[in-house]
């Protein structure tokens, strides 16, 4: 006769501060530095007082994202083992993303709208954040993914006629709600 499995007890409350190699809190680094730069490195193509604006989004954004990850207590859950083929996905999925942005970068200097570069590298990143939902047993990566993906594909198709600010915008965004998306997701765990 098998024993019945033990019911499992919630895991503690903890900080992130406290547990920086936790999943949770390394992805949240990582998303936080790849959102930093989207804002940092596109927000001067912004006309008028909008850079500024931007950085002072980034920075109320960032705030909250570094207390809800490291400061407020919070269940750090072990979201279980990735599925089978982790490894390989990951790596997938990275060099698809490299690979997206090459050709973009290709295909954009051949029509000569190099200015449009920001945003498809939001569509590769958004792309490439899409698998690790399943893979990894994190549902917020396809929100994620398919939020920047539309994004990406928006600042693309607006940059096709207005030129680069729509493309600066997007990626620009995109950091913003990057950002949001990592608060969010500690805040609620």
């Amino acid at each position: 006769m098998t024993r019945p499995a033990a019911p499992s007890r919630p895991s503690p409350m903890s900080r992130g501060i406290h547990e920086p190699l936790h999943p949770a809190v390394t992805g949240s680094i990582i998303g936080t530095i790849g959102a930093t730069a989207f804002v940092l490195i596109n927000r001067s193509e912004l006309p008028g007082a909008w850079p500024e604006i931007a950085l002072g989004a980034w920075l109320v954004a960032l705030a909250v994202t570094i207390f809800a990850v490291f400061v407020r207590p919070r269940r750090l859950t072990d979201p279980g083992p990735p599925g089978p083929y982790a490894g390989l996905i990951y790596s997938g999925s990275i060099a698809g993303m490299l690979a997206l942005m090459a050709i973009g970068r290709v295909v954009l200097d051949a029509v000569d709208r190099p200015e449009l570069q920001p945003a498809v590298v939001v569509i590769a990143v958004g792309a490439h954040f899409v698998p690790f939902a399943k893979t990894f047993n994190v549902p917020i990566f396809a929100t994620l993914g398919w939020t920047v993906t539309a994004l990406g594909v928006i600042g693309l198709l607006s940059g096709l006629i207005g030129g680069a600010v729509p493309a600066a915008v997007a990626a620009t965004l995109t950091g913003i709600v990057m950002l949001t998306a990592i608060a969010r997701s500690a805040w609620t765990q």
